[in-house]
């Protein structure tokens, strides 16, 4: 090999390891980011908490956003609240919405009855209450066949597009839960009628004089359950302007403890600075997204899992539950 032939041979040899190193770099300063970002996003969950609820409560799932025919996660939180079951039995279990993912349900007799729910969650202690609302994606099908499923399904409990129900904790202390239906409150969805069919036929002012009428009952406990967030921060939905708007002053005035929801899909616990209710997310039943915070931010994580609420008579402690059962954050308020 002669001189000239040598001294090309190095510069070639130094140009490839140059890039060789470049490409390094820019490799570990992705990871560096990645790792940021996810402590940024996740750093209130380094540590697992106890998951731990007293005699004589009550004690309910909820899940959100999960009917993907068993796809994504759903079988695997599924699987999780099963499992889960084994050491803390639900009196009910309640759904925040979109229970159909992609065009909804078509009727009674749709094949997603099976392939989505009844074969997801199909464990003896799975077959208690299921109180359900209705998300966007709901809308998309034949919202009335949901409603209409009740009267086929020992455990499926959707009497109509928004509903309530009373529970006892105890001898002196009751728990109301309102169901209410969201989709119609928001927008967007009216201007795509033919996306959403039976969007139009919603009678929004009806059904928010009878939220107000529901909420001003005595029950000492009061949970709101819709599919739309009020607060979230997450960058794929967050706020919901109409809802802070309409639904967050009535929730502040009748004294609702817990408005909690899903759409987002993410664990996330938020509260404003002028008002008293805790707002919580739990969509992660299906197909979880990257979670974020904003200036209400109390909590926010990303993994799939559901969500364990304990009600007792002087206090009701949240959990959020991944979907290997360990708990990833606690939330306790009193009755007040």
């Amino acid at each position: 090999m002669s001189p000239s032939e040598l001294k090309l041979n190095i510069k070639i040899l130094m140009k490839k390891n140059f890039i060789y190193l470049a490409c390094l770099i820019f490799l570990l300063n992705s990871c560096v980011q990645d790792e940021a970002l996810k402590k940024q996003i996740n750093s209130d969950s380094t540590n697992y908490v106890q998951i731990k609820v007293q005699r004589h409560s009550r004690n309910f799932y909820v899940i959100s956003d999960w009917g993907w025919n068993g796809f994504y996660h759903q079988q695997e939180v599924a699987d999780a609240i099963t499992s889960f079951t084994d050491s803390i039995e639900p009196n009910f279990i309640v759904s925040c919405g979109d229970n159909f993912q992609i065009s909804g349900i078509a009727s009674v007799q749709d094949p997603l009855w099976l392939t989505s729910f009844e074969n997801i969650y199909k464990h003896p202690r799975l077959m208690c209450d299921w109180y359900p609302v209705l998300g966007n994606h709901d809308y998309k099908g034949n919202t009335q066949a949901e409603i209409d499923y009740s009267k086929i399904s020992r455990r499926w409990h959707m009497p109509a597009h928004y509903y309530s129900i009373v529970k006892k904790v105890n001898d002196s202390v009751s728990m109301k839960l309102v169901f209410i239906d969201t989709p119609p409150l928001i927008a967007e969805y009216h201007k795509n009628v033919v996306g959403y069919p039976d969007i139009a036929a919603q009678d929004t002012a009806k059904q928010m004089k009878w939220l107000k009428e529901e909420l001003s009952s005595k029950e000492q406990w009061k949970f709101v359950f819709g599919h739309h967030p009020v607060f979230s921060a997450s960058h794929t939905h967050g706020n919901t302007k109409e809802l802070i708007a309409n639904l967050k002053p009535i929730l502040e005035k009748y004294g609702v403890q817990f408005y909690i929801c899903g759409h987002d899909h993410d664990f996330q616990h938020a509260r404003v600075k002028s008002g008293n209710v805790d707002y919580i997310v739990t969509g992660t039943g299906g197909e979880p997204r990257p979670a974020f915070k904003n200036d209400s931010t109390i909590f926010s994580y990303s993994t799939p899992g559901f969500s364990l609420i304990n009600v007792r008579g002087d206090s009701a402690t949240i959990f959020f539950v991944d979907s290997k059962d360990r708990g990833i954050y606690k939330y306790t308020r009193g009755i007040k």
